[in-house]
């Protein structure tokens, strides 16, 4: 039987059931259920509904006398009738324009602090996939120098800096010898995608790129791009969960964590798992332990999607998190990134225009 096709009353029990379980942690009785409905029915009647939802495979019991659990049918029936989003405190709202309360030009930076955010409000690990930076356009490069034969170079795209480092130099160049080769960089090769400029670095460069300084900048620039657009996750508070686990599950709680780090570990493998579960689908997504990858069974993943450039970033939970709260903090931070990488976007673009 589907969720839609159980009958209203069910419906209704079943919503009691995930809702208390998340908020009280504790088996829900039928008692329970009567107690908090009013219900014009009897105990018995509510008990043969919570065996049908059991037999359905939406609720269970974790032991024999023992009230019902959600299982992650439960649990999913929940999330699709969540469809009035829980709002967010005056306090949360206020911390998460804090933390993008001034332009962090470093993607990196605030990559990290937008993870770090997104885990601490809503108590559980934080994750970011940026956006796939090799779609990202050049706006310029700047290279500055530091010392004999080292310069800083950093690489600015229309989203905001995507990489820097230091590069070594074979001449001693003075100040406006290597702002000439800045420019030239530049002039050639502002507006392009980083994938562009990368394969560039690989093969002989630009057409008149004879100057050895230049050459040896526009390769350090191409391996600085290597790095820059892997297909990397950075997390925040993946600890958060272990106070959770340890109440909820004490005997499981630790197996469970070094699961969920294995799973982490290869970045590479987690942002495909993401990516593939997602579908390329926009906006808010849940998946209850059926992640594409192993040490994820018992996890929920809320996600959602972010421009320009097809970011994602969500959180890591429990399957019994509470999904209004998660969702609803997911989306929101979804939305002030975007809006924060979009307006660096065209702020370069007036830039360029000028």
């Amino acid at each position: 039987m589907t969720p839609k096709t159980l009958p209203d009353r069910q419906r209704l029990i079943l919503k009691e059931i995930v809702d208390r379980y998340i908020r009280l942690h504790e088996p829900v009785s039928s008692r329970m259920i009567l107690e908090d409905y009013g219900l014009d029915v009897s105990s018995a009647t509510v008990r043969n509904d919570m065996n049908e939802l059991e037999a359905h495979g939406y609720i269970e019991k974790p032991y024999s006398s023992s009230g019902r659990v959600p299982t992650k049918q439960g649990y999913r029936f929940f999330v699709d009738w969540l469809i009035d989003l829980s709002e967010l405190t005056r306090e949360e709202r206020h911390e998460i324009v804090e933390t993008y309360a001034r332009r962090y030009l470093d993607v990196g930076e605030t990559i990290r602090r937008t993870a770090l955010v997104l885990g601490d409000l809503v108590g559980c690990a934080g994750f970011v996939i940026p956006p796939r930076l090799g779609d990202a356009r050049l706006e310029r490069v700047v290279l500055l120098k530091t010392d004999e034969h080292l310069a800083f170079l950093a690489i600015v795209s229309d989203i905001g800096i995507v990489e820097h480092g230091l590069i070594p130099l074979d001449e001693d160049l003075s100040e406006a010898e290597l702002e000439a080769v800045m420019r030239a960089i530049n002039s050639d090769l502002r507006g392009r995608s980083l994938d562009e400029v990368r394969t560039l670095a690989s093969e002989e460069g630009p057409e008149g790129w004879y100057e050895r300084s230049a050459r040896q900048a526009f390769v350090v620039l191409g391996r600085l791009l290597e790095r820059a657009v892997l297909h990397r996750a950075h997390f925040e508070g993946l600890l958060n969960l272990t106070p959770d686990l340890q109440e909820m599950i004490p005997e499981q709680a630790m197996a469970r964590f070094v699961e969920l780090g294995r799973a982490v570990q290869d970045e590479t493998s987690f942002v495909d798992a993401v990516r593939t579960a997602r579908a390329g689908r926009s906006g808010i997504s849940v998946h209850i332990g059926d992640l594409p990858l192993e040490g994820l069974e018992e996890f929920s993943i809320v996600s959602c999607s972010f421009g320009p450039y097809d970011g994602v970033l969500g959180i890591i939970a429990p399957i019994w998190i509470d999904y209004g709260r998660a969702m609803s903090t997911t989306t929101y931070i979804a939305n002030r990134l975007e809006t924060l990488l979009v307006t660096s976007s065209a702020r370069d673009l007036e830039r360029n225009e000028e």
